[in-house]
């Protein structure tokens, strides 16, 4: 449907390929290699600031089934001067979860659950304390900010910034409706200016999200003010009221979208000046094609943020950069969410749980507006994208651009907020960033002094957390809630991996030594079935869980080798690449 990968049994969906050449101004020749491995009818478009990456496509590229796919990226990896190839695949945030294992073991999380979902709006989290619609707001400390950094009436906050989301769409929500920037707003399934959700429900998706981006966009620009009588009888507020919020509609399911679509909205939202993109979705599964996208914004002073996840074992992409805050979620108590994702990656955390959102219902008379309750890191972050777009407005994106350069301000506005955050009761470090944000903090914060060299370099400032694209640090990231586990309880230590390698190293028939030449050979595509297979992640988790003290079980008495076995055989089944296939076999 459009340009949207359909699915109806939570399988990968192949897009195209991503391409490196060694040299820059070869698109010539890229598209010559592209022509004799793949054929005439694929284009060659050029992105990113090198002049040397390439995203391929085709109108009908998914007649590749995965094994293809993965087949001819090592092809086109061995052809003189390609530097590195890749497949793109749209790969579901759909995780169902093995009842034995516990993946938020800093909470009492309830067993046997299936991991299903990016957020739950549905979900109903109503008490005494969420009843205010104005909680995660007061939470966050925004109306001080407003009163103390904004007091001038004729300058709303947030005023003079225009926020890109990359969503489902929008609809005509009274909340949102007069603080939409619809003349730059663009639809990548259809291909037009007009990126109005339809509210459909497909069939083919695993978890359709129709009105999600009216919901998340109303978190950051909502009025001030009621602005219609609901069911509900409630209205909501964001906490920039003053920015301007343009809907890019990349998908229509929050846990399986197009890379391709996400990436282009990404360098949309940055070829046309917008300041700060909030991201409410995201992908099993780490891409370069989007990883450029996002370097290509980040160049250009864009500050990007992102939900951690919901009721998925690690944070997802593009959360997981190290160039995008990641946000996890808590409720109106100061306390995690138990569905919310954490790790190591994880910046900071906002409100998640009982927040309310503008809803828009289709009927078989129309649209209709209410104000619901629901649960999602897909809220949490665009609580911050809103405190960047009041950091923004209040500092003057202008003046912050002559005096330090577009480039630095996104690792700018991060290192403060990180450093304005506060502890909460069950707040853990490497689990859930530096704590909850509070945005009278971020705005009172001195800017660092650019004379004195105290401004951090973008490269320094990536080094806060471990790169993840490749090797054994994607394996790392996406078992990093077991090898947790695998710990003592506060356990501060950098969570031990070595059963994790051991595991590696003897499925794919090589030493631990050996294991990182290995992994670069095609470590990218074994960690693809696993984020791809919850069957192919349960089974490696067996094998590396460590026994409990004084807990005896059939699956932890099980011999490691037979749980490799098991999973070398389902990873064959999957149709792997011969390559990968020659090293497990």
């Amino acid at each position: 449907m459009y340009g949207q990968p359909s699915n109806s049994n939570s399988t990968p969906i192949f897009e195209g390929f991503f391409l490196q050449m060694v040299m820059a101004g070869q698109q010539a020749k890229c598209q010559e290699i592209i022509t004799q491995a793949l054929g005439s009818d694929w284009e060659v478009k050029l992105v990113g600031d090198n002049a040397t990456e390439f995203e391929i496509t085709k109108s009908d590229a998914n007649t590749l089934s995965t094994k293809e796919a993965w087949d001819k990226a090592y092809y086109l990896r061995s052809q003189p001067g390609v530097v590195y190839a890749e497949p793109l695949f749209a790969v579901p945030v759909a995780m169902p979860i093995d009842p034995t294992q516990n993946f938020n073991q800093d909470i009492d999380l309830p067993t046997g659950r299936n991991l299903t979902g990016f957020d739950n709006q549905n979900q109903q989290n109503i008490n005494d304390e969420s009843s205010d619609v104005d909680w995660p707001l007061k939470q966050l400390r925004v109306l001080e900010t407003w009163q103390r950094f904004f007091p001038d009436p004729n300058k709303l906050p947030g005023d003079g910034i225009i926020i890109g989301h990359p969503d489902t769409g929008y609809t005509p929500h009274p909340e949102i409706i007069s603080n939409l920037l619809l003349n730059k707003s663009f639809d990548f399934l259809k291909k037009d200016n007009d990126p109005e959700d339809e509210l459909e429900t497909s069939p083919n998706e695993i978890i359709n999200n129709p009105g999600h981006g009216t919901s998340t966009a109303g978190v950051i620009i909502s009025t001030t003010a009621s602005q219609a009588n609901y069911p509900t009888a409630k209205g909501v507020t964001g906490v920039a009221p003053g920015a301007k919020l343009v809907p890019l509609r990349v998908s229509l399911s929050v846990v399986l979208i197009s890379i391709i679509n996400i990436s282009n909205a990404i360098e949309y939202a940055a070829d046309n000046g917008f300041h700060v993109i909030s991201i409410s979705l995201g992908t099993a599964f780490p891409s370069q094609r989007l990883r450029s996208a996002i370097i290509y914004a980040q160049k250009r002073g864009v500050i990007i943020v992102a939900a951690s996840g919901t009721s998925v074992p690690f944070v997802v992409w593009p959360a997981a950069y190290e160039e995008v805050i990641a946000v996890t979620g808590c409720d109106v108590k100061r306390e995690v969410w138990l569905g919310s994702s954490r790790g190591r990656q994880v910046d900071v955390t906002a409100p998640g749980a009982g927040v309310w959102y503008a809803k828009t219902n289709k009927t078989d008379t129309g649209l209709e507006y209410d104000i619901n309750q629901g649960n999602g890191t897909s809220f949490s972050a665009p609580f911050i994208a809103g405190v960047a777009a009041l950091w923004l407005s209040y500092h003057g994106r202008d003046q912050l651009i002559q005096r330090y350069g577009a480039e630095k301000i996104p690792f700018i506005f991060n290192q403060i907020l990180r450093d304005s955050c506060e502890k909460f009761p069950t707040w853990k470090p490497n689990r859930f960033g530096e704590g909850l944000v509070n945005a009278e903090k971020v705005l009172s914060a001195p800017l660092p002094d650019n004379q004195n060299q105290s401004v951090m370099a973008p490269a320094f400032a990536l080094q806060q957390h471990s790169p993840i694209d490749n090797d054994i640090n994607t394996f790392n990231h996406l078992f990093e809630q077991q090898l947790v586990n695998n710990q003592p309880e506060d356990s501060l230590e950098t969570p031990d991996n070595t059963m994790l390698k051991l595991s590696l190293a003897q499925l794919l028939q090589t030493t631990p030594s050996e294991l990182p030449k290995r992994l670069k050979e095609v470590g990218k595509e074994l960690a693809f079935y696993f984020a791809a297979d919850s069957q192919l992640y349960n089974q490696l988790i067996q094998t590396i869980q460590a026994p409990k003290p004084g807990v005896a079980s059939f699956k932890t008495q099980q011999d490691p080798s037979n749980n490799l076995n098991n999973l070398r055989t389902r990873l064959l089944s999957q149709g792997t690449s011969e390559v990968l296939k020659n090293k497990i076999n």
